[in-house]
């Protein structure tokens, strides 16, 4: 039973950062903002009531000794962590580039001589609507399980595979028509693959805590560090705090690449739904219950 105790503890953790990466930019930033302040300020006081002059100059010697350290380290820190999940971001935008493309390619393989385009088309415009609808929404709201998928979403995508299948083997069917319909058909369900792969994998809790650390020891270092000094390098002290914070924000905001403020959108797959639905790529069939 004590050996469960730090799984539990790190699910905990990365539940609240969850949570957290679902508030609103404004309350994420200001937050973070308003409680590296507060404390900062508080901590400036009690620093300055509790310690004597004498030891005051001591304290504020030794914590210049750790500045230099502790600000390389969160340096550090900050930028690979925030450079490893920006890159995650920027890569489930370009999954569901992907899988738009795919889509395209599938309603242009589905125009050529010997396909039934209606049908193929009927069965991809399905499939879009519920990654739309569907897909995505179990990317936001079920990180525990999204790289399942949501169960309609995967039917929808078998149907449109055996589909794509059927057409493709048709005996009046030349062989590159039928290699563009199945290579479209294996890149749409790749991509879905890859993007339910990325999702529900955000930023380790233990990580994030260790950044968090880093932030508040460095804050602490440079505060202490300007006991007794000029305003001026209060004002630089309070500056370095608002970038701590606003750091720490960010990487909560782009913790999850389907998550917060900063998520990926399906936008691409949205696009290419709608000009199916207009009948961009042709007219649109309806369900044959042979190839359900």
């Amino acid at each position: 039973r004590p050996l469960r105790s730090p799984s539990r503890l790190g699910t905990s953790l990365e539940r609240m950062l969850t949570a957290m990466a679902d508030w609103p930019a404004p309350l994420l930033f200001g937050g973070f903002l308003a409680w590296f302040i507060g404390w900062s300020v508080l901590a400036s006081v009690l620093v300055e009531r509790l310690v004597d002059e004498g030891d005051q100059a001591a304290l504020a010697l030794a914590a210049g000794d750790l500045v230099p350290a502790i600000g390389v380290l969160f340096s550090f820190l900050t930028g690979f962590v925030i450079s490893s999940q920006w890159s995650r971001s920027r890569s489930a935008e370009g999954l569901a580039g992907t899988e738009a493309d795919a889509a395209v390619q599938l309603c242009l393989a589905s125009q050529s001589p010997g396909i039934d385009g209606e049908t193929i088309r009927h069965r991809l415009a399905a499939y879009l609507d519920l990654v739309v609808s569907a897909d995505w929404h179990t990317l936001v709201h079920h990180s525990g399980r999204s790289h399942i998928g949501d169960r309609r979403t995967s039917d929808a995508l078998d149907a449109l595979e055996r589909t794509a299948r059927v057409e493709a083997t048709a005996g009046d069917v030349s062989t590159a028509i039928a290699h563009d319909v199945l290579r479209a058909a294996e890149g749409i369900a790749v991509a879905r693959r890859d993007r339910l792969n990325l999702s529900g994998h955000g930023l380790p809790a233990p990580l994030f805590i260790l950044v968090f650390i880093a932030g508040v020891v460095l804050s602490l270092d440079a505060i202490v560090l300007s006991v007794g000094l000029d305003g001026l390098s209060g004002l630089m002290v309070g500056g370095l705090v608002v970038l701590i914070a606003l750091d720490l924000a960010l990487i909560v905001a782009i913790s999850d690449p389907f998550r917060g403020p900063m998520r990926a959108l399906p936008t691409p797959i949205t696009v290419v739904r709608d000009d199916l639905h207009r009948g961009r790529f042709g007219a649109l069939g309806r369900d044959d219950p042979s190839t359900t």
